[in-house]
């Protein structure tokens, strides 16, 4: 074929034969580090108190591990530029080979798999493939999915049926045979995971990256095996290559963030509370709908020099949907009375569903949700602790544990006695003193049945 340039037997095409599996090999180093290297850190806050790792795993790890996110993201750029390949290998050959086709339709099929995460952690049901089975889906989504999926395959199908063995000479011509056989195993070890070993979700998250970067890896070579172009030519193409792949990017991530509309969002009690990261106007917008809030509780102190620049967009939405609002202030924060008042909302079910939030859900919301699982839930503090770390992925700040020592055993005194990790927490805060709250006066505090607090 003249399409065809194969490799001959100089020491450069050794190189050129070898040099994609290096690729692979060192992408490997990231996956082995983030679950063998603990941070171990200070906080400079309290550098005094101790902080113990309460996960079997380092924090890192469970927090690549979730749907949605790096190694998601990373899987989402693999399947764009994969796509942007086999679309200028099939206008470079005209059609001729049944390979571009097959691969473009694969590598979107993959584009579509790594921006729909699941599960979803506000309990949505999600757009990845599985929902097509899924009774919960409307009917006319559940069709969609269908109607691309099928798609997909008869594309694939189609053209490999056109010349099985024509395309399979052609791959050991190129010697990406091994590459494309990689990247098959590796994309179907993605859908098991291995019983017992954490975090759930990280190796097989990383097992599709890497079947990715196989399948980009093999494309690469037979694009680069095609004809030779004039610079200006090979300019042209690189550029088309890129805004392809740059357009594929922005409708990959635009999926991926429809799925997790507010950052950082989770179910901390279904159908009740949801914590997540300050939240924007068109993510409001599409949270709401499919959970309609009742309460909104912004814990972080918005009257101070960090004043969020998208919070009169928060005061909009509810002013426009109607939606009880509670706003912490300097005066008020971190108090026992404002505490009490956002755990008296909670157990009110006239406020469900809660969407409680603070500027990035890193420390006070996983905080107060910790809060939420001990005294109104009952969890253990372990489990409590090792929540908030897979949540943040670090471990949790000082102040936690100053927090913890603090409101924990008057609101659940037995308990919080009994629990062996509060002892733990007492153990590593000792000889540091509890930073006072003074109380507030309650006529300063929005109460639950009073009139709402809104902007």
């Amino acid at each position: 074929m003249a399409e065809l340039d194969l490799l001959d037997h100089a020491p450069s095409a050794r190189w050129r034969t070898w040099w994609p599996w290096l690729v692979i090999l060192l992408t490997v180093f990231p996956a082995v580090w983030h679950v063998a290297v603990f941070p171990n850190d200070l906080d400079p806050e309290f550098p005094m108190v101790e902080r113990p790792t309460f996960n079997r795993m380092p924090p890192p790890a469970y927090r690549l591990a979730e749907p949605g996110d790096t190694i998601d993201r990373v899987a989402i750029y693999l399947s764009a530029i994969g796509a942007s390949l086999a679309a200028i290998g099939l206008l470079r050959s005209r059609g001729r080979l049944a390979l571009w086709p097959a691969a473009g339709a694969l590598a979107l099929a993959s584009l579509w798999y790594a921006s729909t995460p699941g599960p979803t952690f506000d309990g949505w049901h999600g757009l990845g493939w599985r929902a097509i089975w899924d009774g919960r889906v409307p009917s006319r989504e559940r069709l969609a999915l269908s109607v691309a999926a099928i798609g997909l395959a008869a594309v694939v199908i189609a053209n490999l049926v056109r010349g099985p063995r024509g395309l399979w000479s052609r791959a050991r011509a190129l010697k990406v045979r091994a590459l494309l056989g990689l990247a098959a195993c590796l994309v179907i070890a993605r859908q098991f995971e291995v019983p017992g070993v954490e975090p759930v979700g990280y190796w097989p998250r990383w097992s599709f990256v890497w079947g990715v970067l196989a399948f980009d890896l093999a494309l690469l070579r037979c694009v680069a095996s095609q004809r030779q172009l004039t610079i200006r030519r090979r300019l042209a193409w690189t550029l088309a290559g890129a805004v392809t792949t740059a357009v594929l990017l922005i409708g990959g991530v635009w999926v991926s963030w429809y799925h997790r509309p507010l950052d950082r969002l989770r179910e901390v009690d279904k159908d009740r509370l949801y914590i997540s990261a300050m939240p924007t106007y068109r993510g409001l917008e599409l949270a709401h709908d499919r959970h309609h809030f009742k309460t909104i509780i912004n814990i972080f102190p918005e009257d101070t020099s960090q004043r969020s620049e998208i919070l009169p967009d928060e005061h909009r939405f509810v002013r426009e949907h109607g939606i009880r609002y509670i706003e912490a202030s300097a005066r008020d924060n971190d108090s026992d009375e404002f505490l009490e008042m956002c755990l008296g909302i909670a157990r009110d079910p006239d406020s469900w569903p809660i969407l409680l939030h603070c500027h990035g859900s890193m420390d006070r919301s996983p905080g107060w949700m910790g809060i939420y699982r001990f005294v109104v839930q009952g969890r253990p503090l372990d489990e409590i602790l090792r929540e908030i770390e897979v949540h943040r992925g670090y471990r949790p700040k000082a102040s936690i544990t100053l927090l913890y020592n603090r409101v924990l055993e008057p609101r659940a005194a037995e308990r919080y006695r009994a629990d062996p990790t509060a002892t733990l927490l007492r153990a590593c805060a000792h000889g540091v003193a509890l930073v006072p709250y003074p109380p507030r006066k309650a006529s300063t505090l929005s109460r639950v049945g009073d009139a709402p607090r809104r902007p």
